[in-house]
């Protein structure tokens, strides 16, 4: 289960430098938490058709091999996204 875990966090931190970028913009344009989750949910989409390519599966074959599914990757992915979104909007909403 750590293994898993790893596995998809390892994943995650390329993932986080353009979702950082995108939470600022949908902040700068609409700071709510459900246009934000949405675009997320969007972006995750996309991602999730991404890892569905058969060239990209071949290059994605590190979190196969722990027993981690595309879904399970998405889902963990998206919940944690959306954990951090929700705080970084929180906390811009406070100061604001």
């Amino acid at each position: 289960m750590l293994n898993q875990f790893r596995a998809i966090l390892f994943y995650y931190r390329p993932i986080a430098v353009w979702s950082f970028v995108v939470t600022v913009l949908v902040t700068i344009y609409n700071p709510g938490i459900v246009c934000a989750l949405l675009t997320k949910l969007f972006l995750m989409l996309l991602f999730w058709l991404m890892i569905n390519d058969r060239n990209m599966r071949r290059k994605l074959k590190f979190y196969k091999m722990v027993g981690v599914s595309n879904f399970k990757l998405v889902a963990t992915l998206y919940a944690i996204d959306s954990l951090i979104t929700c705080s970084f909007l929180l906390l811009i909403k406070g100061f604001i």
